[in-house]
């Protein structure tokens, strides 16, 4: 089930927005549960293993689970100084789609045969390390969470120096216990 999407999405790039959040497994009020456990996730079969990683080992009666993917904002448009065109509407809400239904298909069948009630967070934001790592390290602070568990994709040292490595910021701020998976 899926919900916030019936208005049109913001654009503002100041902030966040969490247009959609999905129940895989029908759960409780948070306040329910005894500890939260966040796991950022991607299109990756690594981070699918993050994820049973993380299912198996980490997840005891009485935890929820919190996906996060982060969906890259849709580019803007300058034509000339002075003039901003919105990203189109109908393709961040197919990237929505594309999303929901990747998480279907990749990680709800792994929290389902585990049955550990969870919560799927989708946001449009910047498609940069250092905004995916905030993100998912304001999603912990929200929810109090008692582990982040993020999946590493093993770049090479060159590659990971031009791009950055949302583990890198994760390890360098994160206050609670982090699982980099790889």
């Amino acid at each position: 089930m899926a919900s916030g999407m019936a208005g049109a999405l913001p654009h503002s790039r100041s902030t966040i927005s969490i247009a959609s959040t999905i129940s895989v497994v029908a759960s409780e009020f948070d306040n329910d549960y005894v500890r939260h456990i966040i796991v950022g996730i991607d299109n990756s079969t690594t981070s699918q293993a993050a994820l049973a990683w993380a299912a198996k080992e980490l997840y005891r009666p009485g935890d929820k689970f919190h996906l996060v993917h982060v969906i890259p904002e849709p580019p803007t448009m300058h034509p000339w100084p002075g003039v901003y065109v919105p990203p189109d509407d109908a393709m961040e809400r197919q990237e929505f789609r594309e999303a929901t239904a990747m998480v279907r298909a990749a990680f709800a069948p792994i929290v389902s045969r585990h049955k550990i009630p969870t919560d799927v967070h989708l946001i449009v934001a910047a498609d940069s390390p250092d905004s995916t790592a905030g993100l998912l390290l304001e999603k912990q602070q929200e929810l109090g969470a008692a582990a982040l568990v993020v999946a590493s994709h093993g770049r090479q040292a060159l590659q990971e120096f031009w791009t950055g490595s949302v583990t890198r910021s994760l390890l360098k701020r994160c206050a609670a216990p982090l699982a980099v998976y790889r």
